[in-house]
């Protein structure tokens, strides 16, 4: 435990003195907050989904990655072993620094998207599922030789499922679904409809009665407007926890081939 809590402290501190590990989580909250202010009209639930997802994808995947990477390029890793800090140790003491950070940025978004009670709490369990996924996406790459491409990864999983469900591409849905923050997507949205399904102008008229495109763009508003969290999508959690089983077994596995201090790939 004293060893927990050493490696714990040191992670922590560093964290907050590193802008670069700081930095994103930052900047994808301050977005958003700035929307609010600026424009109180602008659907913020809808807007907080967005940053949720490249949050959990771009910046969780991407940051618990360059932890990794970095501690073992400065040879920390190897220190700490040295002083009797077992590998375990050091994962949950990085771990729960992460989810600490996570936590407290994730809550700041609920808050910002107007959640509050039972809302606020399903919010909270599926977005820290998909930060867990993210953690172990991170340390997996990490450790591997695919590091370097980390922050891609993170991109791709940040921005593709937004882009399948705001831009109505059916394609990258297909690709995607299986993804932890495409999941994030659904579930927050909570089964907002999809876009309208029409291939004349004269049948958009006739059935949604849009005239011009500025009645296409408050319809569309108003189908992708995510219903109420009341109750937890436990289609979304249960793809989540498989998510997060084969994610854990590919660190497991990257990590008998390598080590955390990169000793074994000599």
């Amino acid at each position: 435990m004293r060893n927990i809590k050493a490696v714990f402290n040191k992670q922590l501190v560093s964290y907050i003195y590193n802008p670069e590990r700081w930095g994103a989580p930052a900047a994808f909250l301050l977005i958003p907050f700035i929307f609010m202010i600026a424009s109180p009209d602008a659907n913020m639930a809808l807007l907080t989904i967005q940053f949720v997802i490249m949050f959990v994808g771009i910046s969780m995947i991407g940051g618990t990655a360059a932890i990794i990477r970095e501690d073992r390029e400065t040879k920390n890793l190897r220190f700490m072993g040295m002083a009797g800090v077992k590998p375990y140790q050091y994962l949950i003491s990085t771990c729960s620094v992460l989810l600490l950070v996570s936590f407290g940025v994730l809550l700041l978004f609920g808050f910002i998207a107007g959640h509050y009670g039972g809302v606020l709490v399903n919010f909270m369990i599926i977005t820290m599922l998909g930060v867990a996924c993210s953690m172990l996406l991170g340390m997996t790459f990490g450790l591997s030789k695919l590091a370097p491409f980390t922050w891609i990864i993170g991109i791709l999983l940040g921005v593709g499922p937004v882009m399948a469900a705001d831009a109505g591409i059916e394609v990258l849905s297909q690709v995607f679904y299986f993804t932890h923050t495409y999941q994030i997507n659904v579930a927050l949205r909570g089964g907002s409809m999809e876009l309208p399904n029409f291939t004349t102008l004269y049948e958009l008229y006739e059935n949604y009665n849009i005239v011009d495109i500025y009645g296409m763009i408050e319809l569309i508003r108003e189908m992708r407007t995510p219903t109420e969290l009341v109750t937890l999508p436990m289609s979304s959690v249960r793809i989540m926890i498989a998510n997060m089983g084969v994610m854990l077994l590919a660190f497991i596995g990257i990590n008998l081939r390598y080590g955390l201090d990169g000793e074994r790939a000599r």
